[in-house]
């Protein structure tokens, strides 16, 4: 039938060697897909960070917001990782540091505010504090209700040992403590 017919078989050959490689493209697609090699490598940098931090790997979690950086010094979210990661291992004026940087690019972050004024409750900084938290509730007045970060930022109880009831109750308690000692 070949000999009799040679157009018909070079059209089922054609048809077959396209449905072969329509299939190892799409094949390839879902692979590249499903395994994040579409994203960009500062995505990549911030979503590792972002892990390794949740998961108690600050140290690799610091590496990867530095990664994060050097790509894309212009972006707030690297600075932002980075100073949460600091924050988290109590190097308070470092991560001080880079919540300045991060509202410099994005002054509009509530979070970055909330988290800053976390470090300077650690520094025994209540006013400022008090005007970072301020700030973060009227730009966001409901960070509060969000799990996550911000509630082990809240986590240490020599700060206060209330301070797990959320954002406006350590506020209040700030209030108090600078209340006491202006006198």
């Amino acid at each position: 039938m070949r000999f009799l017919f040679p157009t018909l078989n070079t059209k089922k050959s054609v048809l077959r060697k396209m449905k072969r490689l329509l299939t190892v493209l799409l094949i390839t697609l879902f692979l590249v897909a499903g395994c994040g090699l579409g994203a960009s490598k500062y995505d990549d940098a911030i979503m590792d960070g972002a892990s390794n931090l949740n998961t108690g790997k600050p140290e690799k979690a610091l590496e990867d917001f530095n990664r994060a950086i050097k790509i894309k010094p212009q972006v707030a979210a690297g600075y932002l990782g980075r100073a949460n990661t600091l924050n988290i291992m109590g190097r308070y004026e470092e991560s001080i540091e880079d919540y300045d940087k991060t509202l410099e690019i994005d002054p509009k972050l509530a979070n970055a505010y909330i988290n800053r004024a976390s470090a300077y409750s650690h520094l025994g900084e209540y006013e400022k504090a008090i005007v970072d938290y301020e700030k973060g509730l009227e730009l966001d007045p409901e960070i509060d209700d969000k799990p996550g970060f911000i509630s082990r930022l809240f986590n240490d109880e020599r700060v206060d040992p209330n301070t797990d009831k959320g954002i406006r109750k350590h506020l209040e308690y700030l209030k108090q403590k600078v209340k006491e000692k202006n006198g």
